[in-house]
């Protein structure tokens, strides 16, 4: 156990000075009428964990962050009338330091008893669930056509996430972990590992951002997952009391349709 805490410590304080801190919304919110939450100055801060998962949440070198969760989350903010800040960090990053309460909040977790430990999940959910499929190199003996193909196969996946429960489960097949998607291409086209799973829409949209489809290759095997995906607040958050607060603009927030927005590759700006 000593060591075990040992571990996380360390994990923790070298996540926390890993992550990349941004401004966004400099300036305080001034209430309106779709905003009228009041608090003692100075005007509290929603520290919002983000990492590059386009089309969702899209980190540029230079730009400020962008996508449809980044769009969510500051008229999130601006209803709860808190200043919004950003924490740029890979996946696994972002899930220690939602765990520490070094940041308040995260889009685009499922439900687990695990997470639950150190999460709110808000209700209502952003989205019903996804569609997970596997990548290989293009030219490799790698053919992903069933759950069976993957035996004996060395698999990428982004660490501390879930897909499906047959795969989450399974030990018939190695597993690789990496902490952000794009380590986990790198790890493919070095030949480290077979092939990696992720969501359809997502990494499709990530490769034709990296111009590979023609060089990694989306194979026949997909799964659907219905397990809701949810805006997610840590219990160690100082907002951590605030979850009816969160529900009701999360509520707001996406009557508009916001998480429905479809993003093309060729306009975000």
């Amino acid at each position: 156990m000593l060591f075990k805490a040992t571990m996380f410590f360390f994990l923790a304080v070298v996540s926390f000075g890993l992550a990349s801190e941004t401004h966004i919304n400099a300036e305080p919110a001034h209430p309106t009428e779709t905003n009228n939450a009041q608090w003692p100055e100075p005007q509290p801060v929603l520290r919002f964990a983000i990492n590059h998962f386009p089309p969702y949440s899209i980190l540029s070198e230079g730009k400020p962050p962008a996508g449809i969760n980044v769009i969510a989350m500051k008229l999130i903010a601006e209803r709860l009338n808190m200043r919004l800040k950003f924490f740029e960090c890979p996946f696994a990053r972002c899930m220690v330091l939602l765990e520490m309460g070094a940041v308040d909040v995260f889009i685009g977790l499922t439900y687990s008893d695990a997470r639950a430990e150190f999460l709110h999940f808000i209700e209502p959910s952003v989205a019903d669930g996804s569609v997970q499929t596997f990548y290989a190199r293009k030219g490799s003996e790698t053919s992903i056509d069933s759950f069976a193909d993957l035996n004996g196969q060395i698999i990428g996946l982004t660490r501390f996430s879930l897909y499906f429960p047959e795969f989450d489960d399974a030990t018939s097949f190695t597993k690789v972990p990496a902490n952000s998607h794009l380590q986990l291409i790198n790890l493919l086209l070095n030949e480290r590992i077979d092939a990696f799973i992720g969501s359809e829409q997502r990494l499709n949209y990530l490769l034709q951002e990296q111009g590979l489809t023609d060089t990694i290759l989306q194979q026949n095997y997909t799964v659907r997952d219905d397990r809701k995906v949810y805006l997610a607040l840590s219990k160690r958050s100082v907002h951590a009391d605030l979850v009816e607060l969160f529900s009701e603009a999360l509520s707001a927030v996406k009557s508009k349709g916001v998480f429905d927005t479809p993003f093309d590759i060729h306009h975000i700006e």
